[in-house]
């Protein structure tokens, strides 16, 4: 049953809304009416978007979505805030500590209050990371061994891969303007 609204109050002249509405009770003084109103339902601002946990799907889903500024841009300041740096990857704060945790080669600088800085150097281990977890599915423990292991090879395949990511980029660009 829909939500209903007594009308009490009503006087003689009827808007177009109160003509939907049914006559309950009429005397010479007073008429009643129940008005029909539509439930409205609350929507939140993004409704793909839900609190809570990610499910892994919707993690690898997202991988392309990171916006990482190029080495220039990167340069022109000494220090990135971690609110910064995690809205670039897309991941919360808390991921990025918890990462900073479980890797070693992850070493931001941190002020007296305690607020993590990151340096370009920082932000390119944390793409290292971020690129072996997520594009690659390793699990954490598998990918500090690989990191240890291999470091040079994983900065070279995450190279390779950027390189190649932008040239498809360039490749959909250049299809998209031959075609209009």
């Amino acid at each position: 049953m829909g939500l209903e609204q007594l009308d009490l109050f009503s006087a003689g002249n009827a808007s177009p809304k109160q003509e939907k509405s049914k006559t309950f009770f009429t005397d010479d003084r007073i008429k009643v009416k129940i008005k029909n109103k539509k439930k409205k339902v609350l929507a939140a601002k993004n409704p793909e978007e839900k609190r809570g946990r990610k499910s892994t799907k919707e993690i690898y889903a997202a991988v392309d979505l990171i916006d990482i500024p190029d080495d220039e841009t990167l340069s022109q300041k000494l220090y990135y805030s971690i609110s910064e740096v995690a809205g670039w990857f897309n991941v919360t704060t808390s991921q990025i500590r918890f990462w900073e945790n479980e890797f070693d080669i992850l070493q931001p600088r941190k002020n007296r209050k305690g607020d993590r800085l990151f340096r370009a150097e920082d932000i390119k281990n944390l793409q290292l990371i971020y690129y072996l977890l997520r594009n690659r599915k390793f699990s954490i423990e598998g990918a500090k061994e690989y990191l240890k292991a291999n470091k040079n090879k994983a900065e070279l395949h995450l190279q390779l891969a950027e390189s190649l990511t932008k040239f498809r980029l360039f490749l959909l660009e250049l299809k998209a303007n031959l075609v209009s």
